[in-house]
């Protein structure tokens, strides 16, 4: 293909065009309100260990980065992510916990907690961009545009169907704002520094293997579900009568 004069906008296109895909997904389950609590519970630990690996994602694509202007951004969006120290605001991660509380999950299992397969394709994924291209690591922050408007609507239905209190939703509330800065920043980059036909093609290649991802790690979700009512384990003690 030929270089993109505005590639921000071709970007902003794709992610679009994948948020608004009829796609049934775990989030569709979510705002129907037909998602168990279990499911809930299984999303909420994968997340919880896919979050343990935001900083580094982010410090990685930081390293490579030769824009002093991006990796101002993205030195932030690591201090954001990181695990923090007793007596500092909570990190991403932190933040899942208190939702996997509400569930009434333990702590200590949530954090010992054996990460699906889907969630370990992703992880991989997400670290493989970074160790890459310092485009192809910016996917991953191209991918949060997808969260404008959607986690709104998520902390929503999870108050109106399965009645859970504010403080326990803060994790919504937080990514309601800094995906949609996240994703901004990724916009900002695309639009300035992928100039060329190489450039963009390799971008376009690492947001469809991102998005991929996402998808893997969403359909992981609905798959242990299954398999839990299967009499399968997930590699967590769920809550009694949570399915």
């Amino acid at each position: 293909m030929a270089a993109h004069p505005d590639f921000g906008r071709v970007v902003e296109e794709m992610i679009y065009q994948w948020k608004s895909s009829p796609r049934y997904s775990f989030g569709t389950r979510v705002l129907e309100g037909s998602a168990t609590r279990g499911e809930l519970a299984i999303y909420a630990v994968q997340t919880y260990h896919r979050n343990l690996y935001s900083s580094r994602f982010a410090a990685a694509n930081h390293a490579r980065c030769p824009i002093p202007e991006v990796r101002r951004a993205l030195l932030q969006v690591v201090q954001e992510e990181e695990m923090k120290l007793p007596g500092e605001p909570p990190s991403h991660a932190d933040l899942m916990l208190l939702f996997t509380e509400a569930l009434g999950l333990k702590r200590e299992e949530v954090i010992q907690a054996r990460p699906l397969p889907s969630t370990l394709v992703f992880i991989d994924t997400i670290m493989r961009l970074s160790e890459g291209h310092w485009l192809e690591g910016i996917a991953f922050r191209a991918s949060e545009l997808a969260a404008s408007g959607r986690l709104a609507r998520w902390r929503e239905a999870l108050k109106k169907h399965y009645g859970f209190p504010d403080e326990a939703l803060a994790w919504w509330q937080t990514h309601e704002v800094a995906d949609v800065d996240h994703g901004k920043i990724a916009l900002e980059v695309y639009r300035k520094y992928a100039r060329d036909e190489a450039e963009q093609t390799m971008a376009i290649r690492a947001i469809q293997r991102m998005i991929a991802a996402w998808d893997v790690f969403n359909d992981g979700v609905l798959k242990a579900g299954d398999e839990v009512r299967q009499g399968l384990d997930v590699g967590f003690p769920l809550p009694p009568e949570s399915f």
